[in-house]
């Protein structure tokens, strides 16, 4: 698989450079340096807040009165 670096540009092949999808164990470095500097962040949560609504209803053990 062909691709760009995400940190330099420079063209990558997954089969040539072990350091895919980066080109360098420097860049690969630097990637990582910026998730631990917090440069790169998640704009908004992965999941919906309202499907867990729902699942904890689901998981609910039903009424006693309603199975007489």
């Amino acid at each position: 698989m062909k691709a760009a670096c995400p940190i330099c540009k420079k063209p990558t092949d997954s089969q040539a450079h072990a350091e895919f999808p980066f080109c360098s164990e420097r860049c690969r470095l630097l990637d990582l340096g910026n998730w631990a500097s917090e440069k790169y962040v998640v704009s908004a949560p992965a999941f919906d807040e309202s499907m867990f609504e729902n699942l904890e209803k689901d998981l609910s053990p039903p009424d006693e009165d309603a199975t007489k």
